[in-house]
């Protein structure tokens, strides 16, 4: 597909340069770095929050759980 793009003189120029040391096409080159971006966005919205390995995937749903019982336990126990 062919399409028109509108870049900044910088954001382009930077791009034929980069193009250039690459040894390939301008259009290879915006080609190139628009799907590597988009690949990178296909996480969830909320995956990456969490810097802790120890607390990734299922763990993490494990902690939630377990702080949101001791939350609702010591609610409950401190009465109205």
């Amino acid at each position: 597909m062919r399409t028109t793009i509108s870049l900044p003189d910088e954001l382009a120029e930077l791009a034929r340069v980069e193009a250039r040391r690459r040894g390939i096409s301008f259009s290879a080159m915006v080609r190139e770095s628009l799907e590597n971006e988009l690949r990178k966005r296909t996480k969830l919205p909320w995956q990456g929050i969490v810097s802790d390995p120890e607390l990734a995937g299922s763990a993490f749903d494990q902690a939630l759980a377990e702080g949101w019982a001791e939350a609702i336990e010591s609610i409950v126990d401190s009465g109205p």
